[in-house]
Formats: structure tokens, C-alpha cells, sequence
């Protein structure tokens, strides 16, 4: 039930796509959405993503694309980079390469704003592709200047950190209930699960973990309710669409909207909470049909009281 979310900025971004790049739909984490298509079939894709304040430090975010390709994390000096111009904002280009993959990432900072400008895949696809990949990144405009294809700017979620293994020590303890069916996460998720209502209602429980407070408890509820439908509240309203919510790992926030699926048109509800704990932000999610949620909240909510953080 992916939708829009609540824009960083009301500027528009824009850009001119290369010849032979398949653009995809965008989703609530992917602004600009490509695959690029190499010898043989192999293939890269290209991801525009916008995230709220700093979203980690450099380090961070240079280790979390090496553990993508299977490489082990460096320190801080032997982080390479070199400059790069955005529509006019300065940037730094990173480019790193694992046994068969590689990536190549933009960033800029904008308005507040973190910008990434990401290639990643088979490695002679993306070394074939980079000259096209600067191209592309000469072509963008944050203000609506040129006359390219254009998205609308989205704030999803900061960037998340690799997602731990089954089994491994900094994985949270929880006891999912007996009707929900794990499934595969997709990106910027940890866990997901499904579960199946009467008459062919579906929701699902998403679980994810970002570095930092990920723009604060105000962006992501006004994030979330974009996401049915509702318009952004006040942020003198905000007591009052939210409740605290004490948790094992410590005081966090519950949300309950009921609202729409803006691609069905149909009733949706959307039950999250929010959980500080450490150096992260936990998001908790049930979003789907609107009875099968509301009769799911209480065992949700139980469920988020009741996960061990290590």
C-alpha cells in the first residue's frame, strides 16, 4: 500500500533520463526509480532517495554501501571520495566495488535535506553506466528548471542501517503472533509480516531501524498519515493525534488513522509507534484494511510493548 509521502520541500526535482534506462514507479523510498541493463542480461539500478537532517555520519552511510557488496567496514580515513556539483549544491561522489558489484553514490545536502544518487550492481554494468550516471546527474534540477521527466520530492524514512542476521547478538527478541506470516521485507525494511482477514482483507506489519531520531516524531507521523490519504497536522496539533506508548525498550509513540488507500480508493487504517532506543529510531507499522487492523491493534501493540532491544 505504498504512497506518496509529505514532501521535504515544495520544490519539484527534475531530470533528464539516459537513453536505455528503464524508469519504474517511484515509492514512498524512492523518488527516482531505474534498472540499467548490461551485457548478458546483468543489471544495475539507480535510486534517487531524499532523507530530513544528516542521516548518519559519512562513515555510516560508506560502511552500509560496503556491507551491500559483502565488504567489511573501513575507518574514517580510509574513506574515499571525490567532489561533485548538483545544480550548483556541492556534493561527494563515492565509488566502491565489491567482487561482482559495485556502487556508485552522490550525495548533496539541501535545504536540510540529505540527497542521494545511487547506482548499484553488477559491476561491469554500473563501470559501462557511470559515464551515463554523470550525465544524469548533470541533468538534475532541484527547482524546477528544464524540461525533463520530473517526480515529486518525498521524504521516506533516513537510510537504514544493514538489516542483522537471523540469529546474530544486535537482533531484538519478540514473539510475532501465530496468524501473522513472515514475508520478504523488500528495501529499508527489517521484518515484514502478513496477515489475512475475512472476505480477502489483508494488512501487514513492517519493522525497520534507522540511525538518529530520523527527523523527529513529527515528520514521520505526518510521513505515515500521507500515507492514507490524510493531510499533515500542526505541529501544535500533535499531542493530539498521538499517545505514549511504554515499551520494554523504553517510553515511545502510538498512532491509530483511519484513512484511504489512495491507489484503491478503499478504507485503510494505519496503527504505528515509534521506539527511541540506543543510537536508532524503531518504526513499527499495521497498515491495511480498516476492520482487520482494528481488530489486529491490540495484539500489534502488545507486540511492540513486548520486543527486547539488545
Amino acid at each position: 500500500m505504498a504512497a506518496p509521502d509529505i514532501p521535504v520541500n515544495a520544490a519539484p526535482i527534475r531530470w533528464t533520463v539516459p537513453e536505455g534506462w528503464q524508469e519504474l514507479a517511484p515509492n514512498s523510498i524512492r523518488i527516482g526509480n531505474f534498472v540499467v541493463t548490461g551485457k548478458n542480461g546483468a543489471k544495475a539500478e539507480v535510486a534517487v532517495t531524499s532523507f530530513p537532517g544528516m542521516v548518519g555520519t559519512e562513515l555510516d552511510n560508506v560502511n552500509r554501501w560496503r556491507r551491500e557488496l559483502g565488504l567489511e567496514p573501513v575507518e574514517q580515513s580510509a574513506v574515499a571520495s571525490e567532489p561533485v556539483t548538483v545544480d550548483s549544491f556541492d556534493g561527494k561522489l563515492y565509488d566502491i566495488a565489491g567482487s561482482s558489484a559495485r556502487t556508485v553514490v552522490a550525495s548533496v545536502a539541501r535545504n536540510g535535506a540529505m540527497w542521494f544518487f545511487k547506482m548499484r550492481g553488477d559491476a561491469g554494468t554500473v563501470a559501462a553506466a557511470k559515464p551515463a550516471f554523470a550525465d544524469f546527474l548533470k541533468s538534475v534540477h532541484f527547482n524546477g528548471a528544464g524540461n525533463a521527466a520530473s517526480a515529486p520530492a518525498a521524504m521516506p524514512p533516513a537510510v537504514a542501517r544493514p538489516a542483522p542476521q537471523e540469529g546474530a547478538a544486535d537482533l531484538p527478541k519478540w514473539q510475532a503472533p501465530a496468524n501473522w506470516s513472515e514475508t520478504e521485507p523488500g528495501p529499508m525494511i527489517l521484518k515484514k509480516f502478513a496477515i489475512a482477514g475475512p472476505a480477502e482483507a489483508k494488512a501487514a506489519v513492517s519493522i525497520s531501524f534507522f540511525p538518529g531520531d530520523v527527523g523527529g516524531t513529527f515528520n514521520n507521523v505526518n510521513r505515515w498519515r500521507g500515507q492514507i490519504g490524510l493531510p499533515p497536522v500542526e505541529a501544535d496539533k500533535l499531542d493530539g493525534v498521538t499517545q505514549p506508548l511504554e515499551t520494554a525498550g523504553g517510553p515511545g509513540t502510538l498512532v491509530d488513522f483511519p484513512g484511504t488507500d489512495p491507489k484503491t480508493g478503499q478504507p485503510a487504517r494505519l496503527v504505528g509507534a515509534i521506539v527511541p532506543h540506543g543510537d536508532n529510531t524503531w518504526f513499527y507499522k499495521l497498515l491495511g484494511d480498516g476492520p482487520l487492523v482494528g481488530a489486529e491493534k491490540e495484539s500489534f501493540v502488545k507486540f511492540v510493548k513486548g520486543v527486547h532491544y539488545p
